[in-house]
């Protein structure tokens, strides 16, 4: 199998590139403990097949704003709206990661569709025995964490 170093750089990578492309922001990759504030919107998103993992990202309400906007091409969809468009981000930045774990690996693994939990606490407990990532970007409009939790199915992820 790869090697597991290569597969850790992939989701740095992707979201710098798909923020850049759908919203048009340029993150800055900064330290998680950087990221002090209590209110954020978080969208969670699993994995299955060969590459399981569960991905959460916390936005605050800025940077938000800033995804949306720049997604809807400039203003404000309607706030009912909101949710389809994080969402969408959300499944476009984790589509990316699988797709080139995929491609690095040579291996099949398939996103769920993302659950948008708002300002609720997700489920999602930290597995020790798990792979995992953090990883917190800003820019002027705000903040932006992932945590990405994984593993590899040992039979390549032939369940699927």
């Amino acid at each position: 199998m790869e090697d597991v170093r290569n597969i850790l750089r992939i989701p740095n990578r992707e979201v710098i590139s798909v923020t850049r492309a759908l919203a048009g922001l340029d993150l800055e990759k900064i330290d998680t403990q950087q990221c002090t504030e209590d209110k954020y919107t978080t969208v969670m998103i699993h994995t299955r097949g060969f590459f399981l993992a569960d991905i959460l990202c916390e936005i605050n309400e800025r940077m938000c704003d800033s995804i949306i906007s720049g997604m809807y091409g400039g203003g404000m969809p309607p706030d009912s709206e909101r949710p389809l468009y994080l969402n969408e981000y959300m499944n476009i930045v984790c589509g990316r990661i699988v797709s080139k774990v995929n491609t690095l690996t040579g291996s099949i693994s398939k996103l769920s569709t993302p659950e948008y939990c708002g300002a609720a606490e997700p489920d999602l407990e930290i597995n020790e025995s798990m792979h995992c990532i953090r990883l917190a970007y800003q820019n002027g409009q705000g903040l932006i964490r992932f945590i990405i939790q994984f593993d590899f199915q040992q039979n390549g992820g032939e369940d699927i």
